[in-house]
């Protein structure tokens, strides 16, 4: 690839790089294929720092045949613009007032609406019925993702000849969006809504996979850009969602398909209000019957058949790539990639041959799991040791590399962020958005107890002295940590079950004396193994 990726989105079709502006070739309209699009993260793109999870999965992408189309779309606070086309404007880029005008994009987010409506306008012409539409995207680029299949859900996706109505779609889906997603047929901009996607858009366009990486729910920095129906939509039908479980920043708050309900949200209205007062706090109990007085109801969420949220150990960065590698070339982030990758490939993804197996071999499962984690909010730096040159460790090693390469300057301007009390989106027990004020003292995220947790995290509780996360859930660790490797043929199920057992963090750490913590899964191993020249 060129570094003309710094410039505009990139399209890749049966051997022909396009831009957005050019007329893409569709040589057989009649036969169906798969539309992949990828969406970069915050101030990511392609140029010489290290690729993220994103750009490394368009690489790898098919794009030499008429059955797969392939889109890339840099980040947010990227030197992309989507409306330059004059060569004046293209030099301007480059000047340091534009590079000033990236980074505010990164805090304020204000070329958001260009990049879904150069994607939404995009997928509106190359569409035919019977595609697969699959939707990749880490950071704000899942967000990205996440309001086009919102927006697709609402206002539908316009015929091919009318993309230069997408302006006005935007509109009404923002209207509808900061209008609080009124229900009502009577309200205008519902009614606006499904008049246009009657009138415009053609019939029942489905996401058939939406892959993320650590989806968050502050576009700005500064001020947050609310989309609350990106959060649930109910015309995807698969998704597969890696999360991190050690980022702290309020700003990176994990943005999840399924939230974790708060007691009032889950009465029954079939109970009574004796039963309601026996499972409620008196608090809880009073509010309740507020809202039941004043008619606020609890607003009616989409759903979504196959949805998989999973943990992964380390911060934002080392879910989603962007971090320098180590000294023996490793990144956390390949164990999400891994992940992502098998399930890409399970649901249809088109891979070059042979580069997903090459890729495995140069970056194996062991290898990765013991790279770096990373916390920008530490102010010293660390030193973590080095790892042996072939296999295992044979003690917990310290693999904490805290701010890693950012500057002190970064790490003090993040804590300014989290001292001061900031305007943050939260849901209420109604399934409402409302903007809260208040500091986040850099705390950890909230884990529920029926979250998904990765195999990796108990590895890595294993093998890394100095990974020590203190949002795990507690309840059932055990039989968690049964259901996530008991798929892997290496391990028999009836020693997983004897060792799983009562299993604690404690046990984890200590136990050096067994040959269970050498056998290491791998998702993307066991596709290899049946399909070598993938």
């Amino acid at each position: 690839m060129s570094s003309s990726l710094h410039d505009e989105p990139v399209i890749g079709y049966n051997g022909v790089i396009y831009r957005t502006g050019e007329d893409i070739n569709l040589t057989s309209a009649s036969q169906t294929k798969n539309i992949v699009m990828c969406f970069d993260g915050t101030e990511n793109e392609f140029g010489p720092q290290p690729f993220t999870n994103v750009l490394k999965m368009f690489r790898m992408l098919e794009r030499d045949n008429l059955n797969q189309l392939c889109y890339y779309q840099p980040g947010i606070g990227s030197s992309y613009h989507a409306d330059l086309d004059d060569s004046f404007e293209r030099s301007f880029k480059s000047t340091t007032l534009s590079r000033i005008s990236n980074r505010l994009d990164a805090f304020v987010a204000f070329t958001l609406e260009k990049h879904v409506m150069t994607a939404y306008s995009f997928l509106a012409k190359v569409f035919n019925t019977g595609d697969k539409v699959y939707l990749f995207g880490f950071s704000r680029g899942s967000f990205t993702a996440r309001i086009i299949a919102g927006m697709i859900e609402l206002v539908g996706l316009v015929n091919t000849g009318l993309e230069d109505m997408t302006p006005l779609a935007w509109n009404i889906y923002t209207s509808w969006e900061y209008a609080g997603q009124p229900v009502q047929v009577e309200h205008r901009t519902s009614t606006m809504a499904v008049e246009f996607k009657k009138t415009f858009s053609r019939a029942n366009t489905r996401i058939f996979f939406m892959g993320l990486w650590d989806s968050v729910h502050s576009v700005g920095v500064l001020w947050d850009r609310i989309f609350p129906y990106t959060i649930r939509t109910s015309n995807v039908d698969h998704v597969r969602h890696a999360l991190s479980l050690d980022e702290r920043r309020a700003k990176f708050k994990q943005q999840l398909f399924s939230p974790i309900e708060s007691k009032t949200a889950a009465m029954d209205p079939n109970m009574s209000y004796i039963q309601i007062v026996m499972a409620l706090s008196w608090a809880d109990f009073f509010k309740y019957l507020i809202d039941t007085l004043t008619g606020r109801q609890k607003r009616q969420v989409s759903a979504i058949d196959d949805l998989v949220e999973v943990y992964f150990p380390g911060n934002h960065g080392d879910i989603g790539g962007g971090w320098k590698q180590t000294p023996q070339g490793l990144f956390l982030s390949d164990v999400s990639f891994r992940w992502m990758l098998a399930q890409a490939i399970n649901f249809g993804v088109r891979f070059q041959k042979g580069s997903v197996s090459q890729w495995s071999a140069n970056f194996p499962s062991a290898s990765s799991l013991l790279a770096y984690h990373h916390d920008v909010l530490t102010v010293l730096k660390k030193c973590p040791e080095k790892p042996p040159d072939k296999g295992l460790p044979e003690a917990p090693l310290k693999r904490f590399a805290g701010r890693a390469e950012d500057s002190i300057i970064y790490t003090v301007v993040w804590w300014l962020l989290e001292l001061i009390p900031l305007f943050s989106t939260a849901e209420d027990e109604l399934s409402h958005w409302r903007r809260v004020l208040r500091p986040n003292w850099g705390r950890r995220r909230v884990i529920s107890e029926s979250s998904f947790i990765h195999w990796s995290v108990f590895y890595r509780l294993h093998y890394v002295w100095d990974y020590r996360p203190k949002n795990i859930p507690k309840k059932s660790f055990g039989d968690q940590f049964l259901q996530l490797v008991r798929e892997f043929k290496q391990f028999k199920l009836l020693d997983l079950r004897k060792y799983a057992e009562g299993l604690t963090v404690a046990k984890i750490q200590k136990d050096w004396k067994s040959d269970f913590w050498k056998k290491i899964p791998d998702e993307l191993e066991e596709i290899i193994k049946k399909n070598p020249n993938i």
